[in-house]
């Protein structure tokens, strides 16, 4: 019985209404002032209480999939993964400094010797165009600090948390400079420069990287503040071939939306376990100025059936059990060269850490594939 399906939330429920009524029955004959009663008393308050949570942790659980079976919840997920191809193409498309500190997590991640291990640096991207900014982590390959590539501009990924979103998580339980560092002292992967950060740019509001009317320009920050502003710090590709942008959940939906309406920018997007509808709800407040022609302009799906295909290549990935995965099923059907989709889609998974620490890998080698050093 997996922990989404109708019967076992039916059975929780069920479990929590049977502790409700006999908690009533029986405390009413439960009478006394000795220890014993008191504790019983005690006891059945909180089996009471515990299956009443118990019910509404399994239903919230059942609506958003963060665990979708018993290996997802104990992070027994282990099963092979891999990319497939979607769509008909031809392949992949081929301000002033910023501050520096080397991140107190850089030696935290084993990167002691920026020649062998790279380094992880921490900054604030302020938009000289949209006056946003944001922390970020800026992970530096170890060829970036060795003489024989002292004139190589790099390829960069820039990677979205979700709303409201932790970089940290990336870093730390994903381990996602761990694993870059290892395939590149491998050769697995091309030297690469990871931007990690946040898609909440406007505190502590979520703008789902949208240019607001009258509000946070968060789209135009991401797509032309952020790789503005990266160039003039660090040696990074000139051009739309050597920038990706990654991101999950929240920051899926804006790595996706970024690659569509900033092909120019970058060549490729990868979501794990993002959305392509537009949305609006509490966190969001009022997104398009009431206009449908922005809203639709900011609908993923709606974006794919009614104008040009941009020219970039686009990853969707999430298990089968996600909503997303719905979505994602309709905007490949109607997704047309140039735009190129690949997917990623295991059958078991919920929208947790232990999902996206078991997709990353592949995604990260999806995108290797498309970045070009400049």
């Amino acid at each position: 019985m997996q922990l989404t399906s109708t019967a076992f939330v039916v059975l929780v429920c069920l479990l929590a209404v049977a502790a409700l009524v006999g908690t009533l029955w029986a405390l009413p004959r439960v009478t006394g002032r000795g220890l014993g009663p008191q504790a019983a008393r005690g006891a059945l308050l909180v089996g009471c209480q515990l299956f009443i949570t118990l019910a509404l942790v399994t239903g919230m659980n059942a609506y958003f999939v963060f665990y979708n079976s018993w290996s997802d919840l104990f992070g027994r997920l282990d099963g092979p993964v891999a990319v497939h191809g979607a769509t008909a193409g031809h392949g992949a498309w081929a301000s002033g400094p910023l501050a520096r500190t080397v991140s107190p997590l850089s030696a935290q991640q084993g990167l002691h010797d920026p020649e062998r291990d790279g380094r992880l640096e921490q900054t604030t991207i302020r938009g000289a165009r949209t006056g946003l900014q944001v922390q970020a982590f800026v992970y530096l390959p170890p060829q970036y600090f060795q003489p024989q590539f002292k004139d190589r501009r790099f390829p960069v990924a820039l990677v979205l948390a979700g709303y409201p979103g932790d970089p940290r998580g990336i870093i730390e339980r994903q381990a996602m400079v761990k694993l870059a560092a290892k395939d590149m002292r491998n050769g697995t992967i091309q030297p690469t420069v990871y931007v990690i950060t946040r898609t909440m740019v406007a505190p502590p509001r979520d703008t789902e990287c949208t240019d607001v009317p009258s509000g946070p320009q968060s789209l135009a920050f991401f797509a032309q503040d952020v790789p503005k502003a990266l160039s003039a710090t660090y040696r990074l590709a000139a051009d739309e071939q050597g920038w990706g942008v990654m991101g999950q959940s929240t920051g899926g939906y804006c790595a996706v939306k970024l690659a569509m309406m900033h092909s120019d920018r970058f060549v490729a997007g990868a979501s794990l376990g993002g959305y392509l509808h537009a949305v609006k709800d509490p966190t969001t407040g009022e997104l398009y100025g009431g206009s449908a022609m922005v809203r639709n302009d900011n609908d993923l799906i709606w974006r794919v059936g009614h104008l040009p295909p941009p020219p970039t290549s686009v990853l969707l990935a999430s298990s089968k059990v996600e909503k997303g995965y719905r979505q994602a099923q309709q905007f490949i059907k109607m997704a047309k060269p140039p735009l190129r989709v690949d997917t990623l889609f295991p059958d078991d998974g919920g929208h947790n850490f232990g999902t996206f620490t078991r997709l990353t890998p592949e995604i990260m080698q999806w995108m290797n594939g498309r970045l070009k050093a400049g």
